[in-house]
């Protein structure tokens, strides 16, 4: 949603295709305990612009994780202690600054506005998002753009969720149930912190010894030995796959924290089962609206439920199924990295 104040007209297919000369930063925090999700959504962002001929630069911290996927897809980047310490010089070549670090503070986006810099933010509810030129946050309903000032333009909805490209071709395929959930994936983000995996696993096993489970440990998780001594004849291990919309298509049901794995699972319609990892992935998990069953936090969430839900009934799957679909069409990507486009050309 554009804020009151600024009207943008739409752009053409001819604007769509030229290059973008323009050197972009983006800055993302990651860690055990914060997780990959928003090095892995700039990633996705990046490519685009990268590919439509845009200069990019990730300022990341000393987080081997991060620094070892950004790496493996050629993005160059620079290590930073905190956002905050960057210096002019590295501030100063750039045209466009993408921040991805939330709860920022407004001396801090000023400074790198200036010289009248155009600065975007995801998912950010600190002082600065006041000052930013343009606010993503698709965890928050349209009429929020209202709280902000006018010359701050807003994305909001889920109709600007950032997912990788392929969500959305496995979007518009079907989805078929039968009879109660045939398969499990368990994913509990890059780091997992909680070392949920392997304890949710077994307790499925207990349930359903013949289960097929699909563990997916991400590139930060520090508990795969465990997994591994899980894996069986129905218990395998993937240790990160760069088909994430796939993995989720050819399961039944996924258990997952309340971030990015969320959204994703509702772009291809797999009924999501979801105990939060941190307060406000909580809020996430009830604003899916029948996508998703919220099992609670981590230290206590409700582990009666789970012969309830591996009971489910196909009409209950389906009905997750399409409610997620109904709200997450994979297409937010493209659509945030267009306005993105727009606001460079603006400036």
């Amino acid at each position: 949603m554009r804020n009151p104040g600024i009207l943008r007209e739409p752009q053409d297919d001819t604007q769509k295709t030229l290059n973008i000369m323009a050197n972009i930063g983006i800055f993302c925090k990651a860690s055990f305990s914060q997780g990959m999700g928003h090095v892995v959504r700039q990633s996705h962002i990046a490519k685009i612009l990268q590919d439509r001929g845009a200069e990019i630069t990730f300022f990341i911290p000393d987080y081997p994780p991060a620094q070892n996927w950004l790496d493996q897809r050629r993005f160059h980047r620079k290590t930073l202690k905190d956002p905050q310490s960057v210096s002019e010089k590295d501030i100063a070549p750039l045209d466009l600054i993408l921040l991805d670090i939330q709860d920022t503070p407004e001396i801090f986006i000023k400074k790198m506005g200036r010289d009248n810099k155009p600065v975007v933010s995801f998912e950010d509810l600190g002082e600065g998002r006041q000052h930013v030129n343009l606010l993503v946050d698709c965890n928050l309903d349209e009429e929020k753009s209202a709280e902000l000032p006018n010359k701050v333009q807003t994305l909001f909805g889920y109709r600007f969720c950032v997912l990788a490209q392929d969500f959305e071709t496995l979007h518009s395929k079907k989805r078929e149930f039968a009879n109660s959930i045939q398969s499990v994936l368990i994913t509990m983000g890059g780091t997992d912190p909680h070392s949920l995996t392997a304890s949710l696993a077994e307790k499925l096993l207990q349930i359903e010894a013949e289960l097929p489970i699909t563990l997916l440990a991400g590139p930060g998780c520090g508990n795969t030995p465990a997994l591994k001594n899980l894996e069986s004849k129905t218990v395998k291990l993937l240790e990160s796959t760069p088909q994430m919309a796939q993995t989720l298509f050819d399961h039944d049901a996924v258990f997952c924290s309340g971030g990015v794995t969320l959204h994703e699972a509702m772009a291809v319609g797999t009924p999501a089962f979801v105990i939060n990892q941190v307060a406000h992935q909580e809020m996430k998990t009830k604003r899916a609206q029948g996508a998703a069953m919220n099992l609670g936090m981590a230290e206590s969430w409700n582990q009666s439920r789970l012969p309830e839900i591996l009971n489910s009934s196909p009409e209950t799957l389906e009905k997750m199924s399409q409610a997620g679909k109904n709200l997450i069409d994979g297409k937010g990507l493209i659509r945030v990295i267009d306005e993105i486009e727009l606001l460079l050309r603006e400036n």
